[in-house]
Formats: structure tokens, C-alpha cells, sequence
């Protein structure tokens, strides 16, 4: 079973208004029983606020890596990350892990 070991902000972009966020985290996820080490995954929370605003400056977002939500709520985040960890799962951690990078950019990614 897999689980995350880490949850970190590595950076917070507020705008003027509580529905405009960019939150860039980092989540530890390995094997429940294997101490100390795991794979490193990232993503960033953006608010469809902040999404919009990024389009239309000409960016192009590709969705692999983000979560959209219009509210900012850590106990949901916490709990979707453990629903998509939970439905990637599989006894072969190559393949948990590989299952998790359609979600998540891998540090493994190449």
C-alpha cells in the first residue's frame, strides 16, 4: 500500500482575491512499510481563476502536474492525493509509480 510520506509547499503565488492561487507542492509517496525512503512527485493546486488569467496571457497549459480547484482546502487536497495514490497502487512499485506520473511529473520522469 502506498502512502504519502510528504506533503510540502515549495511555493505560494496569492493574487488579490482568495479564488486566485498557484500553489507549486512536492509529495513523498512510497510503500507504507519501507522507512525512510520514497519517490519524489510534484504538482501545482491553481485556482480556475489563476488558470484563466495564465491563458490568457498567450501561456499554454498542458494538465499533467495540476490540480484545479476553486477552493483552496488542504484536508480535500490531502484527501483526492490519497484517492489517486490509493487508484494507482499496484505490487510492482515500477508500475505504482508509473501509474502516478499520469497524474504527477515524477522526479524520475525523463
Amino acid at each position: 500500500m502506498l502512502v504519502i510520506k510528504a506533503l510540502t509547499k515549495i511555493f505560494e503565488d496569492w493574487g488579490d482575491d482568495i479564488d486566485d492561487f498557484y500553489i507549486t507542492y512536492h509529495v513523498d509517496i512510497s510503500p507504507k512499510e519501507i522507512n525512510g525512503a520514497s519517490d519524489l512527485f510534484s504538482f501545482e493546486l491553481i485556482s480556475p481563476r489563476r488558470l484563466e488569467r495564465m491563458v490568457g496571457q498567450g501561456d499554454i497549459i498542458i494538465g499533467r502536474g495540476h490540480i484545479i480547484t476553486g477552493d483552496f482546502n488542504e484536508k480535500k487536497l490531502e484527501e483526492t492525493l490519497r484517492h489517486i495514490i490509493n487508484k494507482c497502487s499496484d505490487g510492482d512499485i515500477n508500475k505504482a509509480n508509473h501509474n502516478l506520473s499520469k497524474y504527477f511529473r515524477w522526479e524520475m520522469d525523463e
